[in-house]
């Protein structure tokens, strides 16, 4: 069999056409391989001769009172990068450009893009959109590429308008803070002030309770006496009648001179009777004058100031409620407003802290404006009080007073009056010579009587109406007082709310200012809250050129296209004495051995040429030798079944491109190409020189050559079997030259 396979080989040397035709093909990897895997450039080496298409067409906006445009920044973004071949149009240029296949992509920035940058604050912000159009016909890998630096470009987009949005919600803080600080400051003077007033308020109700146990026991008093003044007045006007009727008789009976001699004895008695009554109830109208003089100087010079200054100022009380309510609403609106402004203050964990601030605000208001409803209450109780002092109390005192004087005066005359009667008895039993001017003058003493008694019985029916009218003006007195009572017990109820509801609004300012104040507002801290996730990349078995990531397809094809020309060049014909067995035996040798050369030639060039990295060169050139062995065997089966084997083989190549892990990982291929990839050489071929060339893993080359090795006896058994069958029919066109 040595004998024959040298015969065989020396036939390549003796013919020189073949042997150049072979030496050829043994170099077709090489050139192959060679061609191939001699650039080291790689898909997004030269991005920037992608024509794209930018149009610009942002009409800015205003924030605040800064003029912003994000279309101008990001064009100068783009200008100063060089991630695809930008070009700065109009829209038309653009569209032209598009349908020419002028571009692969444009990019269009919409007119409202910066004014939509302004609604980041807004309830309902609106997003930014950014459009762009690809021309994927052109080519679909740069359609991807393209599409890829559009979104990395959106992501830096989007980071930088969040890292500005996030400066200024932390400058807003800051501002936050010291409003807070400010905010806590005023309501501790607040709070203190509203401490006084409701010491002060304390004090009024305790005072205005005062005020009302005197004016009940002034009721009290004074009408406890309103029967006696009563009394008086109907006593006084008994008198009266009493003296017009002593005139009458004394007139009619001025002519019985002699029954008034006998009866002068009985009315010396009753004038002294008189005169005793006289001097009594004179002495008790000298104490009822001091008593009325006391009351008017008390009631004028106390009572009436008191209760004006009492009115006074429950309307100086109610103002100023007033103005302290409207005050803490406007508070009240202006924390809301600032929490509606700023949303941030919406958000965990101010929330909490914020809504003590605008409750305990609330309450404050609430307060002071039950303060200011009832201190109306307190100021008309008050007034009332005040007027009924001075309108009907003052001068009803001071008619009081006037009738006791005159009243004083009409008993002084009766006092008077009785003393000259007295005289007149003591005349009339001295002698009846003086009795007819005795007479006279007690007519005319009785006559003043009868006048001093009218006088007193009028002073007394003036003291009976003023007391009446005094009796009024308490009662109204006392029913202002209460009034004022009550009104002053709510206003002091009140000002413990508004001192409470102070007292909180200050607390929450406080722990507000507190945390605020403690938030970080440094650039490193913008730059995490706008972009708080950072990629960090490390790469295993990496490629250090893309060439190489195309190695194991290109030297698996290479072999294999190698193998399948040089059976096209090489052939053999069989001696009519040797056995399918030995022949087949020698046919597979020389094929193999020749594929094996051509494997050594297309590494060598590899390794010491275009030094392609390699994790492992002495597995790689082994695999190569031992896959060109395998593609040897399928190679000769397919080459022995004439042109339509070539065709088959040719369709093999064909079949395999797609779907044996060249261009995709067969994971991501469909369910029925991934089923059929398990079939197919090149699948292995594939994987084991990817395992030595990259990924240093013998163990799996190890394992794609164990299952290349079932390839290798099928297909040397189906060859085998091919020429068996050939022998066997004695088919002359088969024993001569046939193309292995």
């Amino acid at each position: 069999m040595f004998t024959l396979l040298t015969r065989e080989l020396s036939k390549l040397y003796t013919n020189k056409a073949i042997l150049v035709s072979v030496i050829a093909a043994l170099f077709v990897p090489v050139l192959y391989g060679g061609i191939l895997l001699s650039a080291t450039w790689g898909p997004y080496d030269n991005l920037e001769n992608l024509p794209v298409a930018v149009v610009n067409n942002d009409q800015g906006a205003i924030s605040g009172d800064e003029s912003i445009n994000v279309g101008d920044d990001f064009v100068t973004k783009l200008k100063d990068g060089n991630n695809l071949g930008w070009e700065f149009v109009n829209a038309t240029d653009a569209m032209k450009g598009l349908e020419k296949n002028e571009y692969y992509m444009a990019i269009i920035i919409p007119e409202d893009f910066s004014q939509r940058v302004t609604t980041v604050m807004e309830p309902e912000p609106k997003k930014l959109e950014l459009e762009y159009i690809q021309n994927e016909g052109l080519n679909f890998l740069a359609s991807k590429i393209t599409k890829t630096a559009t979104e990395q470009i959106r992501e830096k987009l989007a980071n930088t308008i969040t890292q500005n949005y996030t400066s200024k919600v932390f400058t807003s803080l800051d501002q936050v803070s010291e409003g807070f600080n400010k905010a806590a400051d005023g309501s501790s003077r607040l709070s203190d002030g509203t401490a006084k007033l409701n010491d002060g308020t304390e004090k009024l109700s305790d005072g205005t309770e005062k005020l009302n146990a005197g004016t009940e026991q002034l009721l009290n008093s004074v009408t406890s006496k309103q029967s006696d003044i009563t009394k008086l007045a109907n006593g006084s006007q008994d008198l009266k009648d009493g003296t017009a009727l002593l005139l009458e008789k004394l007139q009619n009976k001025s002519s019985d001179i002699g029954k008034l001699a006998d009866g002068s004895e009985e009315l010396h008695d009753g004038t002294v009777r008189l005169k005793d009554g006289t001097g009594q109830i004179l002495a008790g109208l000298q104490k009822a004058e001091a008593g009325s003089e006391e009351l008017k100087n008390g009631v004028a010079n106390n009572l009436a100031p008191g209760a004006r200054k009492v009115a006074d100022g429950t309307v100086r009380l109610k103002d100023g409620a007033a103005k302290l309510a409207a005050g803490a609403e406007k508070l009240v609106a202006g924390l809301k407003e600032f929490r509606d402004a700023n949303p941030s203050t919406q958000l965990p964990p101010y929330a909490e802290s914020y809504q003590k601030i605008i409750d305990g605000a609330q309450d404050l208001s609430n307060g002071l404006g039950s303060l200011s409803t009832k201190s109306v209450a307190l100021s008309d109780g008050a007034i009332t009080v005040a007027n009924g002092v001075e309108n009907k109390v003052v001068p009803g005192t001071a008619e009081l007073h006037q009738g006791m004087n005159k009243l004083l005066n009409g008993q002084q005359q009766v006092d008077d009056g009785a003393t000259k009667l007295e005289d007149g008895a003591k005349r009339i039993a001295d002698g009846n010579a003086k009795i007819e001017k005795g007479w006279n003058d007690l007519i005319d003493g009785v006559t003043k009587l009868d006048t001093g008694a009218g006088k007193i019985a009028d002073g007394n029916s003036a003291v009976n109406e003023g007391w009446k009218n005094l009796s009024d003006g308490a009662e109204r007195l006392n029913d202002g007082a209460s009034k004022v009572n009550d009104g002053a017990s709510k206003v002091n109820d009140g000002a413990s709310k508004v001192n409470d509801g102070s007292e909180q609004l200050a607390t929450g300012l406080k722990e507000g200012a507190e945390k605020t104040s403690g938030i970080q507002t440094d650039d490193e801290n913008i730059g995490m809250f706008s972009s708080p996730v950072e990629l960090k990349s490390e790469t295993i078995n990496g490629y250090e050129h893309y060439r190489d990531s195309t190695a194991p397809y290109i030297l698996t094809l290479g072999l294999f296209v190698g193998i399948l020309i040089m059976s096209m060049f090489i052939k053999f014909k069989r001696p009519a004495n040797i056995s399918s067995v030995k022949w087949f035996i020698i046919k597979f040798i020389k094929l193999a051995s020749l594929a094996m050369i051509q494997a050594l030639l297309l590494i060598g060039v590899v390794l010491f040429f275009l030094d392609l990295s390699v994790t492992n060169p002495f597995w790689l050139t082994l695999f190569a030798l031992f896959v060109s062995v395998v593609f040897s065997a399928i190679v000769l089966f397919l080459a022995s079944l004439g042109n339509i084997g070539r065709f088959l083989a040719i369709a093999l190549v064909i079949l395999q491109l797609s779907i044996t892990g060249a261009n995709l990982p067969i994971e991501m291929l469909p369910d029925e190409h991934r089923q059929l990839s398990e079939y197919l050489p090149f699948t292995y071929s594939i994987a084991g020189f990817r395992a030595v060339i990259s990924l240093n893993q013998i163990g799996e080359a190890l394992t794609n050559m164990g299952i290349l090795t079932i390839y290798l006896l099928i297909f040397a058994g189906l060859s085998y079997g091919v020429f068996l069958i050939r022998k066997q029919r004695k088919i002359q066109s088969h024993d001569s030259e046939v193309p292995a």
